[in-house]
């Protein structure tokens, strides 16, 4: 048999044994990858930085500069007066009104939502500093004209999760439709995610 001919049929031998599912001897069997590691949560709900470098989260929850943890926006509900801000280089981090130190955020933008330990409110930061008022003041909003001045409108109670994560997170946040249900409905299932189970949940 010429030697052409017997280079071919080697080669579909060979090629016949790579096709009949059997492992090639002399292989190391491929293993398993452990499963992730479960999520570090502790007894209030919280989880620990993201990473790399500075990036606290992915915008899935909050940092709390108060209690150096992730959140979800309930936590900031009660007890907790400042700014939610999104910076790029770090994520969504909620910084307290009267911190005197601490990290800076030079990528924030400036359509934040202002906590007043009670609602969650639209809010400009830098050359346009102040509240969001294009709205008006209602007495339907649930508090009066003195709050109003300090904090402008407060996200629907009902959505309040899908409504601040929208504008904080919206690309053209001055067209953002404030009490609009349409624009809500279109939101259903963004916000941040809710708490995690603890470690001595199921």
């Amino acid at each position: 048999m010429p030697r052409v001919q017997t280079g071919i049929l080697l080669s579909v031998l060979a090629l016949a044994l790579s096709c009949s599912g059997e492992k090639p001897r002399g292989m190391p069997a491929v293993e398993a990858r452990p499963a992730a590691p479960r999520q570090d949560v502790d007894a209030q709900g919280g989880t620990g930085k993201r990473g790399p470098g500075e990036l606290y989260n992915a915008c899935e929850r909050i940092w709390c500069l108060t209690h150096d943890r992730n959140f979800d926006l309930s936590h900031f509900m009660t007890g907790h007066v400042g700014w939610i801000l999104h910076d790029d280089g770090s994520g969504d981090v909620f910084v307290p009104r009267h911190r005197t130190g601490g990290p800076a955020f030079p990528h924030a933008r400036p359509n934040t939502l202002a906590l007043c330990a009670k609602h969650v409110h639209p809010y400009w930061l830098g050359a346009r500093s102040g509240p969001v008022t294009k709205t008006g003041y209602n007495v339907a909003l649930g508090y009066d004209r003195a709050h109003y001045r300090s904090y402008g409108t407060r996200m629907m109670p009902c959505c309040v999760n899908a409504e601040a994560w929208g504008f904080l997170h919206a690309s053209a946040p001055q067209e953002f439709r404030f009490g609009d249900r349409q624009a809500v409905e279109e939101m259903v299932g963004s916000g941040w995610q809710k708490a995690f189970p603890t470690a001595g949940s199921p």
